[in-house]
């Protein structure tokens, strides 16, 4: 039997703090977050849609979001589940044009459901616009 992670409250926690952190910050625009489990590895990835990696390209945009992550307490396993992805992603634009004009979607739970031809067999979502 496979090992599968649970999403903690911890891991909960941490996205919002982070993605709090995000909506301050100007330089670094994000266009939302979630907490989305990846069946093939068995565990969470905590995905942030932002512009900067079309704008800077993916290494940089992570080196600009460490500036950011250094302010939020967390130790290195939550950082290594951050995963940058383009608002022009595919599955985002899905997510976005079922989700985009919601008022909230902070604390909303995706599960065995398919969006944009993708499964998603969980997902926790803080905010997509």
């Amino acid at each position: 039997m496979a090992y599968v992670e649970t999403l903690t409250g911890t891991d909960m926690d941490f996205g919002k703090v982070l993605w709090d952190a995000l909506r301050r910050n100007k330089k670094f625009p994000a266009n939302g977050a979630l907490w989305l489990f990846q069946p093939e590895s068995g565990e969470w990835h905590f995905l942030i849609a932002t512009p900067r990696v079309d704008e800077v390209g993916p290494r940089k945009a992570y080196e600009e979001l460490s500036d950011i992550t250094r302010g939020i307490p967390a130790d290195s396993s939550k950082l290594l589940k951050i995963e940058l992805i383009s608002p022009k992603q595919p599955f985002y634009e899905a997510l976005r044009s079922v989700f985009g004009k919601t008022a909230s979607v902070e604390g909303a739970r995706l599960g065995n459901t398919q969006i944009g031809g993708r499964y998603i067999n969980d997902a926790y979502l803080y905010e997509i616009r």
